[in-house]
């Protein structure tokens, strides 16, 4: 009977998680794949990957059903609209968002080019009611003005990246959790895209050399995490202000740099503690505390529980 029941369990569990569906280029047309998932509140998310031997030419009508996210990884490409002498763009590192307008849309994807796009349609109804249940009138008003008319664009940050390589980690859980898992992670794209476009609309005057800087102190970071230089120090390193640093840091990765720091040392020992024999000592040194009660203090902080314990709560599992 248990392992009847059992069976049961994990066979509703497969079935009733988010499943993906995949679809591949045609042989004789190029390469790639097309493949999506669509969430209990009818969201889809899909990625696109392809390579045609010829120019293809395709048109269809945008749904006015869905707001839509669109983000260009490599090649870019333009489509028309009908009824408008104006078309639309992407190039490599740009993202868009707007609402589906009913009318037809062509484009052309040239030969031999290495088109890679993730798209978000998120249901105007679903929409609409996250915007109810987290805004004011006044919010909603200025939102709905930028999404919902005319299409908005950004640039693709590091962070977004970041939400687009966790997406993936939704097939780590089953059944409602994965739907739980993908639609969290709509909200935080959503989240940070709102943000950029409508509340940091400064975003826009970060230079391309002062986010290379950001981007080369982020990883100065990474590579050096227990010895991490101080936000002036590594602003004299990358070559920018503190002050650029400090904002343009926050807005691309959603985080201060002082907390990415801890954030990042934190982690790194969560999975030293699962992994290696040593004892707390080493590993509060090897990530950068020179005190192991500042570490423990830090550490319970994030994970509620002492490195100690945290480390026999995984073995008794």
């Amino acid at each position: 009977m248990t392992n009847q029941y059992m069976t049961k369990l994990y066979h509703d569990l497969l079935s009733n998680s988010p499943q993906t569906v995949t679809i591949d280029i045609p042989a004789d047309m190029g390469t790639g794949q097309i493949s999506q998932v669509v969430t209990k509140q009818g969201a889809v998310v899909s990625d696109w990957k392809m390579n045609y031997f010829s120019d293809m030419n395709v048109q269809g009508v945008s749904s006015e059903d869905y707001i839509q996210m669109l983000f260009c990884l490599n090649d870019g490409v333009s489509w028309n609209i009908a009824g408008s002498r104006e078309g639309a763009c992407l190039a490599k590192g740009e993202s868009c968002i707007y609402r589906g307008h009913g009318k037809m849309e062509s484009l052309c994807y040239a030969q031999n080019s290495d088109f890679y796009f993730k798209n978000i349609k998120i249901p105007v109804p679903y929409f609409k009611r996250l915007l109810q249940d987290y805004f004011e009138d006044g919010e909603i008003t200025v939102y709905e003005k930028k999404l919902l008319t005319g299409i908005s664009k950004v640039s693709i940050t590091p962070y977004m990246e970041h939400i687009f390589a966790e997406l993936q980690d939704f097939t780590h859980y089953r059944g409602g959790l994965g739907y739980l898992f993908l639609e969290s992670k709509i909200h935080e794209l959503l989240s940070v895209y709102l943000e950029l476009r409508i509340l940091s609309p400064e975003y826009c005057c970060i230079s391309k050399s002062e986010r290379d800087c950001i981007i080369e102190a982020k990883r100065i970071i990474d590579s050096e995490l227990a010895f991490a230089p101080s936000c002036e120090g590594l602003a004299r390193q990358v070559q920018i202000s503190v002050s650029k640093l400090s904002r343009g840091f926050s807005m691309m990765y959603g985080i201060s740099v002082h907390a990415y720091v801890i954030e990042q040392r934190l982690e790194r020992a969560a999975g030293l503690l699962l992994e290696s024999n040593m004892n707390i000592g080493q590993i509060a040194v090897l990530v950068g505390y020179t005190k192991p009660s500042n570490f423990s203090a830090a550490f319970k902080k994030k994970y509620g529980v002492m490195p100690k314990d945290y480390r026999e709560a995984s073995r008794i599992k």
